[in-house]
Protein backbone atom coordinates (compact mmCIF):
# COMPACT_ATOMS: atom_id res chain seq x y z
CA UNK A 1 0.00 0.00 0.00
CA UNK A 2 0.92 3.58 -0.66
CA UNK A 3 1.81 5.99 2.17
CA UNK A 4 -0.79 8.44 1.15
CA UNK A 5 -3.64 5.20 1.08
CA UNK A 6 -2.66 4.40 4.45
CA UNK A 7 -3.08 8.30 6.14
CA UNK A 8 -6.46 8.52 4.32
CA UNK A 9 -7.44 5.24 6.13
CA UNK A 10 -5.87 6.40 9.27
CA UNK A 11 -7.33 9.64 8.88
CA UNK A 12 -10.89 7.79 8.30
CA UNK A 13 -10.32 5.69 11.12
CA UNK A 14 -9.91 9.03 13.25
CA UNK A 15 -12.62 10.90 11.54
CA UNK A 16 -14.67 7.63 12.94
CA UNK A 17 -13.36 7.01 16.61
CA UNK A 18 -14.55 10.54 16.84
CA UNK A 19 -17.65 9.86 15.33
CA UNK A 20 -17.78 7.13 18.03
CA UNK A 21 -17.14 9.09 20.84
CA UNK A 22 -19.42 11.90 20.19
CA UNK A 23 -21.96 8.83 19.82
CA UNK A 24 -20.95 7.50 23.21
CA UNK A 25 -21.17 11.10 25.12
CA UNK A 26 -24.84 11.99 23.43
CA UNK A 27 -25.86 8.06 24.85
CA UNK A 28 -23.65 8.88 28.22
CA UNK A 29 -26.32 11.91 28.64
CA UNK A 30 -29.35 9.73 27.87
CA UNK A 31 -27.96 7.01 30.11
CA UNK A 32 -27.63 8.98 32.72
CA UNK A 33 -30.63 11.03 32.76
CA UNK A 34 -32.88 7.50 32.04
CA UNK A 35 -30.39 5.98 35.02
CA UNK A 36 -31.90 8.36 37.31
CA UNK A 37 -35.41 7.65 36.43
CA UNK A 38 -34.93 3.76 36.13
CA UNK A 39 -33.62 3.83 39.69
CA UNK A 40 -36.10 5.71 41.15
CA UNK A 41 -38.70 3.16 39.22
CA UNK A 42 -36.35 0.31 40.29
CA UNK A 43 -36.05 1.97 44.15
CA UNK A 44 -40.25 2.25 44.49
CA UNK A 45 -40.65 -1.03 43.10
CA UNK A 46 -37.63 -2.81 45.28
CA UNK A 47 -40.20 -0.69 48.54
CA UNK A 48 -43.16 -2.29 46.81
CA UNK A 49 -41.94 -5.60 47.04
CA UNK A 50 -40.83 -5.30 50.13
CA UNK A 51 -43.92 -3.95 51.45
CA UNK A 52 -45.87 -6.53 49.79
CA UNK A 53 -43.47 -9.64 51.26
CA UNK A 54 -43.94 -7.94 54.45
CA UNK A 55 -47.66 -8.14 53.98
CA UNK A 56 -47.46 -11.85 52.92
CA UNK A 57 -44.88 -12.64 56.03
CA UNK A 58 -48.05 -11.27 58.08
CA UNK A 59 -50.62 -13.07 56.45
CA UNK A 60 -48.64 -16.18 56.78
CA UNK A 61 -47.59 -15.95 60.68
CA UNK A 62 -51.20 -15.79 61.43
CA UNK A 63 -52.11 -18.55 59.23
CA UNK A 64 -49.55 -20.45 61.30
CA UNK A 65 -50.64 -19.19 64.72
CA UNK A 66 -54.04 -20.15 63.79
CA UNK A 67 -52.91 -23.47 62.61
CA UNK A 68 -50.64 -23.88 65.43
CA UNK A 69 -53.78 -23.49 67.94
CA UNK A 70 -56.23 -26.16 65.33
CA UNK A 71 -53.33 -28.51 66.19
CA UNK A 72 -53.11 -27.76 70.00
CA UNK A 73 -56.87 -28.23 69.84
CA UNK A 74 -57.03 -31.19 68.10
CA UNK A 75 -54.25 -32.59 70.34
CA UNK A 76 -56.35 -32.15 73.03
CA UNK A 77 -59.19 -33.52 71.89
CA UNK A 78 -57.00 -36.70 71.15
CA UNK A 79 -55.96 -37.03 74.84
CA UNK A 80 -58.93 -37.14 75.55
CA UNK A 81 -60.41 -39.76 73.35
CA UNK A 82 -57.17 -41.58 74.13
CA UNK A 83 -58.11 -41.80 77.85
CA UNK A 84 -61.89 -42.42 77.06
CA UNK A 85 -60.79 -45.07 74.75
CA UNK A 86 -58.24 -46.28 77.90
CA UNK A 87 -60.93 -46.58 80.22
CA UNK A 88 -63.37 -48.03 77.79
CA UNK A 89 -60.53 -51.22 76.92
CA UNK A 90 -60.16 -51.54 80.98
CA UNK A 91 -63.78 -52.00 81.91
CA UNK A 92 -64.10 -54.10 78.25
CA UNK A 93 -65.30 -57.69 79.43
CA UNK A 94 -63.65 -60.79 76.98
CA UNK A 95 -65.64 -62.22 74.11
CA UNK A 96 -64.99 -65.41 76.24
CA UNK A 97 -65.96 -64.33 79.40
CA UNK A 98 -69.06 -63.11 78.36
CA UNK A 99 -69.83 -65.67 76.48
CA UNK A 100 -68.91 -68.05 79.48
CA UNK A 101 -70.83 -65.41 81.51
CA UNK A 102 -74.13 -66.15 78.95
CA UNK A 103 -73.32 -70.16 79.37
CA UNK A 104 -73.76 -70.32 83.12
CA UNK A 105 -76.99 -67.86 83.20
CA UNK A 106 -78.65 -70.56 80.62
CA UNK A 107 -77.65 -73.21 82.64
CA UNK A 108 -78.85 -71.47 86.12
CA UNK A 109 -82.45 -70.78 84.21
CA UNK A 110 -82.52 -74.34 82.60
CA UNK A 111 -81.77 -75.93 86.49
CA UNK A 112 -84.60 -73.26 87.77
CA UNK A 113 -87.07 -73.91 85.11
CA UNK A 114 -86.51 -78.09 85.74
CA UNK A 115 -86.94 -77.22 90.23
CA UNK A 116 -90.04 -75.36 89.01
CA UNK A 117 -91.60 -77.93 86.97
CA UNK A 118 -90.95 -80.63 89.74
CA UNK A 119 -92.40 -78.41 92.13
CA UNK A 120 -96.01 -79.75 92.05
CA UNK A 121 -98.34 -76.83 92.76
CA UNK A 122 -101.42 -77.53 94.49
CA UNK A 123 -104.56 -76.57 92.60
CA UNK A 124 -106.26 -74.43 95.40
CA UNK A 125 -103.07 -72.48 96.54
CA UNK A 126 -104.30 -69.13 97.17
CA UNK A 127 -100.87 -66.62 96.90
CA UNK A 128 -102.73 -63.48 97.84
CA UNK A 129 -104.15 -65.36 101.38
CA UNK A 130 -100.68 -66.19 102.39
CA UNK A 131 -99.44 -62.52 102.35
CA UNK A 132 -102.70 -61.46 103.97
CA UNK A 133 -101.75 -63.81 107.10
CA UNK A 134 -97.81 -62.74 106.72
CA UNK A 135 -98.83 -59.14 106.66
CA UNK A 136 -101.07 -59.72 109.70
CA UNK A 137 -98.61 -61.44 111.53
CA UNK A 138 -96.22 -58.98 110.46
CA UNK A 139 -98.34 -55.75 112.56
CA UNK A 140 -98.55 -58.11 115.41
Amino acid sequence: MDNSKLLDEIYSLKILGQHYENLLKLADLHVHALDFNYLRELYYGLQKDRIERKLIIAQQQTDVQRIKTSIDEAAEEVAVLERFNSTAEKQLIPDGAVQQQRINQLATKRALWKRQKALEMPTDFNVESILQKVNSLEHN
